[in-house]
């Protein structure tokens, strides 16, 4: 009589051929998974590509490599084509990209924003800064790339399972030379990293923290419990030690929310894990007690004192969010449908920006609130579309979560990630940095297809590979044509004839000439109409008008000059930026310009005043002045100013 094993088929499936588990990669699957996690991780040492040139130019690069790996990997074809859930995700990326778009248009229930008064033979936007807006949702676009080549290689689970294995390798050297450059160079009392903020820092920390778990976990049930430890499995004790220094790290970053979050999501992960491994409580338990140590060792740092201390001023430091949150709360409420269009924070920053704001607000990056940055950026619709997109992408590895085995491990490490990410940002902006967006983009791309599976083996689709490539190479394109003139600029070249040179690559070049001598009429004619362009992608720039005052001033324009002045000071009255360039064209114009321009100059002198009182500074400026009529005028504010009390702060 046969056995129950003999009477089994030995078959295997044909459906799935590549998503075995055990088979061997091909080099060339180990390489572009390889050379993906690289990319990425680029982009978070350039300074998390916080710059809007750097955020496009990785935009183009994550299109360029989609580019290449269809082009290129046969298998990558095939797994395109048997993605699932892709024409879902894709219809709901169109409309987050037409409700993210539609603040280029005037139709909304307000109208266009009034800033675009100022430009009457233009037609108006509800956003305030159209350059701004076109580069980040080429970021965007750049992220749709990134996904879709995490999902592609997401498809293989053993291609899948391989890349989220070099992610954690190559974040554990990330945050061993981020400790190591803290502790050594010790630039700043709180770790940094190359994100510029502590708490970006710790919200990468701890998400990479999680992923360590889960690739120790599935080491150790791999071989077969915890003696593996004991015998030094080489990529356990690495696992576990990328945990452990991901930790100190984050201590190191002194991030109050960035600790708590990352301990919420760290101890889900642990419970979970240990439902989902009811059969094996002592590997479960081994891991907890792990992590317990870790913790543990952690806390023993002397950076936990710093942390304390954190903690202590907690509540002061809430009043701060608060106010930072609040004027930016109540211009979400002023628009509340489309918002002022993606990027538009530092624009509104200064729009909102008073005398009694301005201590909180003027070096200040972000929202320090995802939710609320979100509202005032894309409005109601635009935030509802990304929430949709995003739990329809969560769901399945939600589920993926609830099964047995690797995969599902990854999957959990990938929803507790995500826990951590949106608990830190109610006090933090880390989702908002592009970096750090490129690699939950790669994980979550990575994440859905372990998840969701492929469907049945065909042959590849040549409209599907088609589309896909084309509209890599759409993103490609139109990061070249915006970046390029970008770029240009910081090396001294000039491509602002192209008609897609943003914005700021107009203004630099207009401030690079006029500090040039002896413009001939020919010069001042080009930066006029370069200036025309640039406040036509942004009208509420202060810093656009300002340059537009000085270019009619270049050319004896001084009804123009004031009047450009005038608009500089109503749409930025306080931006502390631009105060010293501002102030010395205002009062080196002080006979020529009209009495409401003088008398925003005089706001904002007075207010920097009492903001800033170092009586150095401003009699420098005084000293540099060659119009007598703008000394004299300085001169007097300064005596009165010195006359009055000090204000509290």
């Amino acid at each position: 009589m046969p056995t129950r094993a003999s009477a089994r088929p030995a078959a295997v499936s044909s459906a799935r051929p590549t998503r075995g588990p055990g088979r061997r990669l091909a080099l060339s699957e180990k390489v572009a998974g390889g050379l993906l996690v690289v990319l990425v991780f680029l982009a978070v040492i350039a300074f998390g590509a916080s710059e809007i040139g750097t955020a496009a130019l990785f935009s183009g690069v994550y299109a360029a490599y989609l580019i290449g790996l269809l082009a290129t990997c046969n298998w990558a074809r095939r797994d395109l084509v048997r993605m699932r859930g892709k024409a879902l995700q894709a219809g709901l990326f169109a409309l987050l990209l037409l409700a993210v778009l539609w603040p280029l248009t005037p139709w909304a229930p307000g109208g266009p924003h009034p800033v675009w008064a100022y430009l009457p033979d233009q037609t108006g936007s509800v956003t305030v800064d159209r350059s701004a807006l076109l580069l980040n949702v080429l970021q965007l676009l750049g992220l749709a790339c990134l996904f879709t080549a995490g999902r592609v290689l997401g498809a293989s689970e053993a291609r899948g399972r391989w890349c989220l294995r070099i992610a954690v390798m190559v974040f554990g050297a990330f945050a061993t030379l981020a400790f190591l450059d803290h502790v050594l160079m010790r630039r700043s009392s709180r770790l940094v990293a190359t994100l510029l903020s502590p708490n970006s820092a710790a919200t990468m920390l701890g998400g990479g923290l999680l992923l360590a778990v889960a690739a120790t976990a599935n080491r150790v049930r791999r071989q077969k419990g915890l003696a593996m430890l004991r015998r030094g499995d080489p990529e356990s004790v690495i696992c576990l030690a990328i945990a452990g220094v991901s930790l100190t790290a984050l201590l190191m970053t002194a991030s109050r929310a960035g600790l708590a979050a990352t301990l919420v999501g760290l101890g889900l992960l642990l419970i979970w894990e240990a439902i989902a491994q009811r059969q094996r409580f002592r590997v479960v338990a081994g891991l907890g007690s792990a992590a317990l140590l870790l913790v543990i060792g952690a806390l023993s740092l002397r950076s936990t004192e710093q942390v304390a201390e954190r903690f202590n001023n907690a509540q002061q430091d809430a009043e701060v969010r608060a106010a930072i949150i609040a004027p930016h709360w109540e211009a979400f409420l002023a628009s509340p449908w489309f918002g002022y269009g993606l990027g538009s924070f530092p624009t509104l920053n200064h729009m909102v920006s008073n005398q009694q704001n301005l201590p909180v607000l003027f070096d200040v990056r972000a929202v320090h609130n995802l939710y609320v940055q979100w509202l005032e950026d894309a409005g109601v619709a635009g935030a509802a579309a990304m929430a949709l997109l995003f739990l329809v992408l969560l769901w399945p590895i939600l589920r993926g979560g609830l099964r047995e085995g690797v995969t599902a491990t990854w999957a959990r490490a990938t929803v507790c990630a995500a826990v951590v990410f949106l608990l830190h940002g109610l006090t933090d902006f880390a989702l908002q940095v592009p970096a750090i967006q490129a690699l939950v983009a790669l994980v979550l791309g990575l994440a859905v297809s372990l998840s969701l599976g492929t469907g049945s083996a065909r042959k590849t689709d040549p409209p599907t590979v088609w589309t896909a490539a084309v509209a890599a190479a759409a993103v490609l394109t139109f990061s070249v044509l915006g970046t390029t003139p970008l770029l240009a600029a910081r090396v001294g070249s000039d491509l602002t004839a192209w008609p897609t040179a943003p914005a700021d690559a107009l203004g630099r070049e207009i401030e690079i000439s006029l500090a040039r001598p002896n413009l001939p009429p020919v010069d001042l004619t080009r930066l006029e109409q370069l200036s025309q362009r640039e406040v036509a992608l942004r009208p509420a720039s202060g810093a656009a008008w300002l340059r537009r005052a000085a270019v009619s001033a270049a050319r004896g324009q001084a009804k123009d000059a004031s009047q450009a002045l005038e608009r500089s000071y109503a749409v930025a009255p306080l931006q502390t930026s631009l105060f010293v360039s501002r102030t010395k064209f205002a009062y080196e114009h002080w006979d020529q310009i009209s009495p409401e321009a003088r008398e925003a100059a005089i706001y904002q002198f007075e207010t920097e005043w009492h903001r800033r009182p170092d009586r150095a500074r401003y009699a420098e400026i005084a000293k540099s002045l060659r119009n007598q009529a703008g000394r004299v005028a300085m001169a007097v504010q300064i005596f009165f100013l010195q006359l009055e009390p000090p204000r509290a702060p």
